[in-house]
Parts: C-alpha cells; sequence; structure tokens
C-alpha cells in the first residue's frame, strides 16, 4: 500500500533498495532529510540510496507532504479533520501516519492541527504466534485480567493483535471487544480490520476507552476486552468498571517493567486491588517483542526467558 501513498519516485528508490516487509517508519520532515526505520535502524535516503552523511540527504519539502496527505485522505483533508485532530491519519492496510504542526486551539481544547511541517508513516507488521507463550499462561484455568507492559516501540501492540487472534483459536469460544482508539491493534480501513485480529473479535475504533467500554459492553455482551495504552485515570476507573461487570480485560501500558509503571500514580490502587492477574513484560533488547518475564498478581515470576 505504501506505492498508493508515497510519490513514485520515493517509493521506487526504497523498493530497490530494501523489500517492503523490512520497512517500520518513514519519517518525512519539512527541509529535513528523509529518514526510514529498516528493521529497527534508522537510514537517512539520499537521491540514489542511503546517505553516508546528512549532506547526501534527500530532503523533503512542504509539496511532499501534501502529496501524501492527499493521497491518505483520497484528496480530503477535511473528512479527516477529527483524526487530525488527535495527531494522526488511517491509511489502507493498517499504515498509520503520524501527524505534526500547529494546532488551532478552540474553547474544547484542539480543533486541529495546521500547517503541518512533519509525517510519520508507520507500517504495521503481523507476527503470528509472537504471543503465545503469554497467551499459555493468561488461559491458564479461564482468561485472566491480563497487563502487557512495554516501552515505545517493543512490539506491544502487535501482541496484543496476536492475543486476539489467539483467543479465536482456543478450545472456547471467546468473544471479544477490541476497543482500538488511535486504529493501531485491529488497524480498521472503512469499516473493516487490516489485521487478522481473529474470527470471534469485534472491533470500536476511533473512540476512547470510556466510551467504548460503557457502549460496548451494553451492546455487545463480549466475554474479553482488548485496549491498548492505559494511561489515565479516566482509563483505569472504567476497566475497573468493566472487570467488575465480568468481563476479562486484556490491556497495555507503557513502561519498562512492573516495577517503573508501580512509580505512576494511576496504576498504584491498581496494583494495590489486584485487578490484574498476569503482567507480561516485554522489551527490544533483542528485537521487538522479547520476553523480560511474566508474573502473577504478587509479581511472582512465572516464566523466565532463558
Amino acid at each position: 500500500m505504501l506505492k498508493k501513498l508515497l510519490p513514485d519516485e520515493l517509493y521506487n528508490l526504497l523498493t530497490s533498495l530494501v523489500d517492503v516487509s523490512v520497512i517500520y517508519e518513514i519519517r518525512i520532515r519539512n527541509h529535513l532529510p528523509i529518514c526510514v526505520n529498516v528493521n529497527g535502524q534508522y537510514k537517512i535516503v539520499s537521491s540514489s540510496g542511503f546517505a553516508r552523511t546528512a549532506n547526501e540527504a534527500w530532503i523533503a519539502n512542504e509539496s511532499m507532504i501534501d502529496y501524501i496527505l492527499a493521497r491518505a485522505t483520497n484528496n480530503s483533508v477535511y473528512s479527516v479533520s477529527n483524526q487530525i485532530r488527535h495527531g494522526f491519519v488511517t491509511f489502507d492496510s493498517g499504515i498509520r501516519i503520524g501527524v505534526c504542526g500547529e494546532t488551532v486551539i478552540d474553547d474544547k481544547g484542539v480543533k486541529t492541527i495546521k500547517n503541518i511541517s512533519s509525517l510519520n508513516i508507520r507500517v504495521p507488521h503481523e507476527i503470528k504466534n509472537c504471543a503465545m507463550t503469554a497467551l499459555n499462561f493468561i488461559l491458564s484455568n479461564g482468561v485472566k485480567n491480563t497487563l502487557l507492559i512495554a516501552p515505545p516501540g517493543a512490539g506491544k501492540t502487535t501482541f496484543l493483535r496476536d492475543i486476539a487472534r489467539g483467543l479465536s483459536l482456543s478450545k472456547s469460544v471467546k468473544n471479544t471487544l477490541i476497543i482500538d482508539e488511535r486504529y493501531e491493534i485491529a488497524a480498521a480501513h472503512q469499516g473493516y480490520p487490516s489485521m487478522d485480529v481473529g474470527l470471534f473479535s469485534d472491533i470500536i475504533s476511533g473512540c476512547s476507552k470510556e466510551y467504548g467500554l460503557k457502549e460496548g459492553l451494553r451492546s455487545l455482551k463480549p466475554d474479553v476486552v482488548i485496549c491498548d495504552e492505559l494511561a489515565t485515570y479516566e482509563d483505569l476507573i472504567a476497566i475497573s468498571d468493566a472487570m467488575s461487570s465480568g468481563v476479562k480485560v486484556i490491556a497495555s501500558a507503557h513502561a519498562f517493567d512492573h516495577i517503573d509503571l508501580s512509580k505512576k500514580p494511576q496504576f498504584q490502587e491498581i496494583f494495590k486491588k489486584k485487578l490484574f492477574q498476569r503482567y507480561v513484560v516485554i522489551s527490544e533488547r533483542n528485537g521487538p517483542g522479547t520476553y523480560e518475564g511474566i508474573f502473577d498478581d504478587n509479581f511472582s515470576c512465572l516464566f523466565f526467558p532463558q
């Protein structure tokens, strides 16, 4: 799908250098070098290959940014104004484009972003069975409320996606509600998931966790809820309310490990009440998705990689 998004000259150059499957990000910054993340390593792009120095770099400009946005929005930036207000635009096949520029503020907060100066084109990757070790502990004697802990870029969204798929392969049907606030887990485009999230998953995209949990539980009667990036007190209250209604929750949070997470005030009550029975800690130490350990609600280690 990058072919539909990028200028022909840039797409043809990148695909002559590497396979599309190893491209994770393309960063387009006005008046600055174009950078591409290949297999976890950033490379500066020149007009003929990968640059050895910044002096050889291919410098992006406003016209390139405008072109990519026009392609991403089918020539209607206004139609995705709500996404842009939150700093991103979704595209086909799960591609998500982070947007930077000047925020326009009204009495309700950020209204939109104008004078867009940089784009981060993030290409999703499915890695099936990457979460199967964790799933064995999550499904031990019934589904366990589980929190996946990982720093940014360590593969937590890929794990959540694979867990959703894995739940559909379990011995009994698990109706799963995915609250995909930023279109990352299922990467729905025009209402249809671009990623394999299993046969028994329902997806609510682009809403807050509070809304998704409140309305989703009422209308869809899920057995399990999956959501990404718990961060605010409001997120945790909504999750706690869902658990008290009997629904199992599998979610993620940004931190290096459970000790790091416990320092955040909003999570201290969660730990105290032992709302989660499983904690899965991953990192990018040996590449995204490196297991650092699986723990129970007392933080006793259940699995430690050799």
